[in-house]
């Protein structure tokens, strides 16, 4: 007889994340007939060569709130879905592309020859990983451009002998934490540091020691949880899922299984590297954005998979296939969108940022660090967007750390450090939710294990390396 806990769990697991979010912004709909409206005015500026609309410090007032209904809200979705059309079509095809990739083996073939080679890693390959794909996210700001590795990482995981579960930790988990310990990340540091009047990529040295703690962290706990899973497999977290898993993505960690390395397999192969290093180079040096990205993707599909031997009409299908399969993704990339439309039209987000705030001038210097990043980690889970968080609070903490004599930098550093304590766990988070469909895993499995790593290890961990830069005055 299953206890309660046990049907809890099971009947979370059947709810649809979509139903999640359906009733949040029911509650924040009934929130915005409560909370007084307010309003910043607004001055635009010219950062990195990009005109943004930022609040004026001080300026704050009242304004009649405009409680949202369903008169209102009739159309949001709609607004929502028109917002994020970049992103959406990205993830389509970019995860049709990968699914077309890896129908013809390639993927497959390849991973068996890394993994014999590089056996004697064992488990030490994990933060190889970690360290990598950190390193994308806090130089140049990788994040959703990410997604597509985990169609990679995943059969590698299952095929060393561990989950696609800790597939899904070592590819997002990395991504987050390393994108929130910004070195270089033009997102969050360059505007920052730009919006506060800090000199670009000063304080350097410090913010490489804060991305190399928390990605040995997360290097540790994601090795743990890798480890338990080889000794034991009954305790992953995917473990039904892999059944099938395992046979959707030819992963096996029997060499037998692995397809043969043809050299139409081996062009692929190459083709696709070739097309990791265009998106690679675009990135960099060419700053693309998602209409490149997906164009990219949109060919890769065609071409790779066409040249490791798939025929036309497998190319087609295939790509339709791994479309199909992230479309709930999808529709979560617009629905989730919702929550700040509904906070923006009522005219009672500034009201909430002003309230955050205004705490700054009544606590004790040593917690100021504190409070900064906790109003930051709030803004950044309800806007979504490190660059418009950014734009959104900066205005109004750098002018209070004038005030209070406190360091400009740790106010930037607070301020991305809170982008990573919330956003990659949130139910309405579209990345995470196509992360996990597109590696196979129960989505609130994954949100329960990373709440718990967001408040016992990555939240502690950055407010005692906040508490260590106001210890040294970090300038």
């Amino acid at each position: 007889m299953p206890t309660f806990r046990e049907r809890l769990i099971t009947a979370m697991g059947n709810i649809s994340p979509l139903v999640i979010l359906f009733f949040l912004c029911v509650l924040f709909s009934l929130l915005t007939f409560v909370i007084p409206g307010g309003e910043f005015d607004r001055k635009t500026i010219e950062v990195m060569g990009r005109v943004r609309s930022i609040v004026v410090p001080g300026s704050f007032h009242h304004v009649p709130s405009v409680p949202q209904g369903f008169q209102e809200l009739w159309t949001v979705f709609m607004r929502g879905a028109v917002d994020a059309a970049d992103r959406s079509f990205v993830i389509l095809l970019s995860a049709g592309a990968m699914t077309a990739v890896i129908a013809t083996g390639a993927i497959d073939a390849g991973i068996h020859v890394i993994v014999r080679r590089t056996g004697r890693f064992g488990i030490a390959f994990i933060p190889i990983i970690v360290f990598a794909l950190g390193a994308c996210g806090a130089t140049f700001g990788m994040y959703e451009e990410a997604i597509p590795f985990i169609l990679v990482i995943t059969p590698l995981m299952l095929t060393m002998g561990y989950d696609s579960m800790s597939a899904v930790f070592v590819m997002y988990w990395s991504i987050a934490v390393g994108f929130a310990c910004g070195i270089t990340n033009p997102y969050t540091v360059t505007i920052g540091q730009a919006l506060a009047g800090v000199p670009l990529y000063s304080g350097s040295g410090f913010r490489v020691f804060c991305f190399c703690v928390m990605m040995t962290i997360t290097s540790i706990v994601v090795m743990r949880y890798a480890a338990r899973v080889h000794r034991d497999p009954s305790r992953s977290l995917s473990a039904e899922e892999d059944v099938e898993n395992r046979v959707r993505l030819h992963a096996s960690p029997e060499a037998s299984t692995a397809a043969a390395m043809t050299p139409r397999r081996v062009f692929g192969l190459v083709c696709l590297l070739v097309a990791f290093v265009i998106l690679m180079i675009g990135l960099l040096q060419y700053e693309w954005g998602f209409t490149e990205i997906g164009g990219l993707f949109f060919w890769m599909g065609i071409a790779v998979p066409v040249a490791g031997g798939l025929s036309v009409k497998e190319m087609i299908e295939k790509n339709i296939e791994g479309m199909r399969s992230v479309m709930i993704a999808v529709i979560m990339m617009s629905a989730a969108q919702i929550i700040y439309f509904i906070l923006h039209d009522a005219r009672i987000l500034d009201t909430i940022l002003n309230f955050c705030a205004g705490y700054l001038t009544r606590v004790p210097e040593v917690v100021i660090a504190y409070v900064m990043f906790g109003t930051s980690a709030l803004m950044a889970a309800l806007l979504g967007s490190a660059s418009g968080t950014a734009a959104t609070v900066m205005p109004l903490l750098a002018p209070l750390a004038d005030v209070l004599h406190f360091s400009k930098q740790i106010v930037v550093l607070a301020f991305q450090m809170a982008t990573g304590a919330f956003n990659f766990w949130m139910p309405w988070d579209g990345i995470a939710f196509a992360i996990c469909s597109m590696a196979g895993v129960n989505f609130f499995k994954y949100i329960k294990a990373s709440a718990k790593f967001a408040v016992f290890i990555y939240v502690p961990t950055a407010l005692l390396l906040l508490a260590l830069a106001v210890l040294l005055d970090y300038q």
